[in-house]
């Protein structure tokens, strides 16, 4: 268990700033979750229980920094934008998952498994 909150803090420089938001944090771990198969938009508004400037606007901005990639999806005669992480993006989850658990393991609380 780290005992230097200050070398965690360090650490955090490793960590993508653009991502520490509730809500990108919020669809980071949704999506990472879904894998390939992606959600809708309006799957995730509703999961995550986003209004809608919310939701599109934190996509659009993780799909600028190439974390997400959205497809075009034809279902049941409608386009739907269908998002999913990049292989970046699941790296860079990776790295922001990890620096979380350890700043929660330094307070405290237990992470479980990175």
């Amino acid at each position: 268990m780290p005992d230097d909150l200050m070398e965690i803090i360090d650490e955090s420089g490793e960590v993508n700033s653009d991502l520490i938001s509730k809500v990108r944090l919020e669809l980071f771990w949704s999506l990472s979750d879904l894998g390939d198969d992606g959600a809708t938009a309006r799957q995730l508004k509703s999961a995550l229980n986003l209004n809608d400037g919310a939701i599109y606007s934190n996509l659009k901005k993780l799909e600028i920094l190439g974390y997400l990639k959205c497809e075009l999806v034809l279902f049941e005669g409608k386009e739907l934008e269908l998002w999913s992480m990049t292989l970046e993006g699941l790296e860079e989850w990776k790295k922001v998952k990890k620096w979380l658990c350890r700043l929660l393991e330094c307070s405290g609380d237990s992470c479980g498994g990175y």
